[in-house]
């Protein structure tokens, strides 16, 4: 089954709870007398899971090549020092 395009904006709009009220009780109608759209919004519904995670991923190795670049490269000396004056025990 090919979903179209307006099929996987619906589904979108639906898990994201972007859909009108309407929009949202005509979808879950449909969810109802449906079987294979239940399946698509489950697929759609994972992949966003995925894709959401992946980002997650990126975003944290990206903070850890910026916290390795400043805490160990020479010339970010006076900055890893003022950071460690911030948190040091009184």
């Amino acid at each position: 089954m090919r979903t179209s395009l307006n099929e996987i904006k619906a589904i979108d709009d639906h898990v994201l709870g972007q859909a009108a009220p309407d929009e949202t009780l005509l979808f879950e109608a449909k969810l109802i007398i449906n079987p294979e759209l239940k399946q698509e919004v489950i697929w759609h519904q994972q992949t966003l899971s995925l894709v959401q995670q992946y980002g997650r991923n990126n975003f944290r190795a990206e903070i850890e090549a910026v916290h390795q670049k400043l805490f160990s490269q020479p010339e970010h000396e006076g900055f890893r020092q003022k950071i460690m004056r911030l948190f040091r025990k009184r």
